[in-house]
């Protein structure tokens, strides 16, 4: 065992805007935490690269487009995009952890840890352990053909190959339930789930519920009206087209219904699908830094969701206290058990499930308390980080 761990590299390919809801945001009380205890962490992300780097892919990307097989496939080029943003950002985080003397590295996906494998071969770096987590269910590859990056049989066959010998070279793994992790072992054909995977959950997260009255005259929401919330990436699995077309069917006898979904990317054709419903006045769609006040504000949280390795923002809804409603996908049922409502990802029984909330605050009242006794049962920053450092302690035998 290398003496003195106490510094880690964590390495991720977000953009700054993808720490609103992504890996950032449920890694912060582990890094404040780690802080806290005198280790040293750099968080590496798309934001450090060196801008040369960032023009020599750009460069890559645009001479590709006219390879043979490639200019009139633009999904095949999207994924080979994926893969070089990917592979280029482990390969630099390999440098700084040389560099800048690290002697842990906590890779957040397989793709980026095959890059920082490469170069640690290719270079012979030694004295450097490392893992992988994996934040979609199943295995990379799938999590990211069902997040809309397509692969056909072939490519899916050789990416796995990829992702199990990464998998197998890491010195840990870790996934934030156990039904990811083993999910994850049934995509790449494994037997069994190997001994060095560990399922670690995210942190319970700095979240109280203030007073709903003020929370909602500080966002401008109406006082009577019935607030429903959703949170998350603008992005198909996450299916806001159902709740928006649910919460339109509910507004027939309750009209005071209003929809708020908090996450980034492209609204036109929710937008357009609520103004199809006649429910574009009741949808608000916003991009914000700060989920808390909306999650006091609101009388419901409501997920859609297909697939969820964790599911953060359902996690943190529970903290709150909310009445939750969540598709019972991925590791979603470990996380909030009896936390939530759980149920298939169904139109009609979402609207049914919407409508008894809506017309009865009794069972509302129930729910939320329900959450928050789920809620009691997460692990604090200080027991998720003493997981984490017993792995980066552990032995290469």
């Amino acid at each position: 065992m290398p003496p003195n761990i106490d510094n880690v590299l964590i390495v991720t390919r977000e953009l700054k805007g993808d720490r609103r809801y992504g890996i950032g945001r449920s890694l912060t009380p582990f890094v404040e935490s780690l802080n806290s205890r005198g280790w040293r962490v750099r968080y590496l992300s798309q934001e450090d690269l060196p801008s040369r780097s960032l023009a020599r892919r750009q460069d890559w990307l645009a001479r590709i487009e006219n390879f043979p097989g490639l200019s009139s496939k633009p999904m095949r080029r999207q994924l080979l995009a994926a893969l070089f943003e990917r592979i280029q950002m482990g390969w630099f985080a390999a440098a700084t952890a040389r560099d800048q003397h690290f002697s842990v590295v906590q890779l957040h996906d397989p793709w980026l840890a095959w890059g920082f494998m490469l170069r640690c071969k290719i270079y012979r770096l030694r004295g450097i352990r490392w893992g992988v987590t994996e934040h979609g269910f199943g295995c990379y590859s799938q999590a990211t053909h069902e997040d809309g990056l397509a692969q056909g049989p072939f490519t899916q066959r050789v990416l796995r190959r990829l992702e199990a010998h990464v998998l197998q070279a890491a010195a840990w793994v870790t996934a934030p339930t156990q039904l990811a992790l083993d999910q994850v072992a049934r995509d790449l054909a494994l037997p069994f789930t190997p001994s060095h995977w560990r399922a670690v959950p995210h942190a319970a997260p700095d979240i109280r519920r203030t007073d709903q009255a003020q929370a909602r005259d500080a966002l401008g929401w109406a006082p009577g009206d019935m607030h429903v919330l959703g949170v998350g990436r603008l992005a198909p699995l996450k299916r806001f087209d159902m709740l928006i077309r649910a919460c339109a069917t509910v507004a027939r006898h309750h009209p005071a219904i209003q929809l708020h979904l908090l996450g980034d990317g492209d609204q036109t054709g929710l937008r357009q699908l609520a103004d199809t419903l006649g429910f574009g006045a009741r949808l608000h769609i916003a991009l914000v830094d700060d989920v808390r006040p909306y999650y006091s504000a609101a009388d419901v949280y409501v997920s859609t969701s297909t697939t969820e390795s964790f599911g953060l923002a359902n996690f943190e809804a529970m903290h709150a206290g909310i009445p939750c409603i969540c598709t019972c996908v991925g590791g979603v049922p470990e996380v909030m058990g009896a936390g939530a409502w759980l149920i298939p990802c169904d139109q009609d029984v979402l609207t049914d499930a919407l409508e008894e909330l809506t017309n009865d605050v009794t069972i509302r009242q129930t729910m939320a308390r329900r959450a928050t006794e789920q809620a009691r049962k997460a692990c604090t920053p200080d027991e998720i980080t003493d997981q984490y450092v017993a792995l980066f302690h552990q032995s290469t035998d």
